[in-house]
């Protein structure tokens, strides 16, 4: 299936027979407490994080519909990016527009990330196309108490959550055309500046240092 080659679902590379080549790094239990403890890097200090871009663990992925997960508030819309579609190698450049969406996982200082992306421009290139919730990311924050967490009142981790998600998708440079927040509590949550303020920060972001700069700047 064409979809299932995409960057978010493991990388690019491909191990003849095996599928997405990054399969082998990930650890036999590939439960989330496990993944946190002892897989998932430090980008900054005590924020480690899981992206399906570097590996897919089991569990995150393509859901049909945002799943319902007992103890675990219902993920929100941050907002929606217009950009440049890098997740396949195409023959020429094409826009596209992705939704993000937020929740917690399991605790409050632990948040996981879907985006949905809007199929309609990559027809003729994943004829098979379905557009789906992609379980791209997890970031676990040590060391925050729960009254800091609400991500409605927290602005700076929303906005780190939304660099992680962004760099990994390939939405830097020229990629990045405009960020429109939404009209829920998180999307108010974001300064009035959004756009200017993710277009200008990812201008040059081409390495993970230059995230971790970005990061430690909020």
């Amino acid at each position: 299936m064409m979809q299932q080659m995409m960057s978010r679902y493991g990388g690019h590379n491909f191990l003849l027979g095996k599928g997405k080549a990054s399969y082998q790094d990930l650890p036999e239990d590939q439960s989330p407490d496990n993944l946190l403890d002892n897989y998932a890097p430090e980008i900054i200090p005590n924020h480690y994080y899981v992206s399906t871009y570097d590996a897919q663990p089991n569990w995150m992925g393509p859901y049909a519909n945002l799943p319902n997960v007992s103890n675990t508030p219902r993920a929100v819309k941050v907002g929606t990016i217009e950009h440049v579609f890098n997740e396949l190698l195409l023959q020429y450049p094409i826009e596209v527009s992705t939704d993000i969406y937020v929740t917690y996982l399991n605790y409050r200082n632990v948040y996981i990330t879907y985006l949905k992306t809007d199929g309609r421009y990559l027809d003729e290139f994943i004829p098979d196309y379905k557009k789906c919730y992609d379980l791209t990311l997890m970031l676990f924050i040590r060391g925050k108490v729960v009254g800091e967490m609400k991500l409605s009142k927290n602005r700076t981790s929303l906005l780190k959550i939304l660099l992680i998600n962004l760099y990994k998708m390939g939405a830097t440079g020229d990629s990045y055309i405009e960020f429109t927040p939404s009209k829920t509590p998180l999307g108010k949550n974001l300064p009035d500046e959004i756009d200017s303020l993710l277009k200008d920060t990812l201008e040059d972001m081409d390495s993970d240092e230059a995230l971790a700069s970005s990061l430690n700047s909020l």
